[in-house]
Parts: structure tokens; C-alpha cells; sequence
């Protein structure tokens, strides 16, 4: 950050009379950089106000998109018969057919063989 300076330059003569005779007012008080301070906090407050009100409204925007969109997908769900399929139900789980600890498979036809090369690897024991 750059060196603050000890005063700032006003050209006076670009100020209409009220707004010179009320800076004057403030400096022969001096309370002429606390009045400036203030305003200058003011207008960043209300710009970031200001922003923080178009970030909502673009938030509310983008859900009334979403519930529209989520309207539409209802509405054409329901008119190509996919809302009520039972074909994509889950299976209850008591249905699903569940392994337990300590069954035995039945297997009655056992059919595979073992090359030489798939034993060479454990014969360096």
C-alpha cells in the first residue's frame, strides 16, 4: 500500500454553493474526514448491499428455473406411462434370495482344468 497523504486537493470551484458551504461547515468543525469517511463507508455498503440482493435474486431466479424444469419432467413422465412402471421397483429385500454364513453350494457339474504354467509360479516353495 502507497503512503498515505496528509490532505487531499478539493477544486472548490466545481462545487455548487451548498455542497461548499456545507464542506466548509465540517472543516471548521473538523469533522470534514470523518463526514467523507462516513460516506465513502455508506457507498460501499450499499454497493455491497446492492450485490448481495442481485446474488439472491439470481439465486431465486435459477430455483423457479429448477421447479419449472422439475414440473415439466413430472408432466412428461407421466404422459409416456413412466411414472408408475413397477419394472424399475426396487426388490423388497426379503424377497432377494441371501447367502448365509455356512451354506454349502450345491454344485453337481465341476468342469475347468490347470495347465502346468498356471503352477509354476507356486512351485518356488
Amino acid at each position: 500500500m502507497s503512503e498515505r497523504q496528509n490532505a487531499f486537493t478539493i477544486k472548490t470551484n466545481r462545487l455548487s454553493d451548498e455542497v461548499y458551504h456545507q464542506l466548509a461547515t465540517y472543516a471548521k468543525w473538523r469533522k470534514l474526514g470523518d463526514y467523507i469517511s462516513s460516506l465513502i463507508l455508506r457507498d460501499l455498503n450499499d454497493s455491497s448491499t446492492e450485490r448481495k440482493a442481485m446474488e439472491n435474486t439470481r439465486t431465486y431466479e435459477m430455483l423457479e428455473h429448477i421447479k419449472n424444469e422439475l414440473a415439466e419432467l413430472k408432466t412428461l413422465a407421466k404422459t409416456t406411462g413412466f411414472v408408475g412402471n413397477d419394472s424399475f421397483k426396487e426388490e423388497e429385500p426379503s424377497k432377494v434370495l441371501q447367502l448365509k454364513e455356512g451354506k454349502i453350494a450345491d454344485l453337481e457339474n465341476i468342469s475347468g482344468s490347470l495347465d502346468d504354467d498356471d503352477l509354476e509360479e507356486y512351485n518356488d516353495f
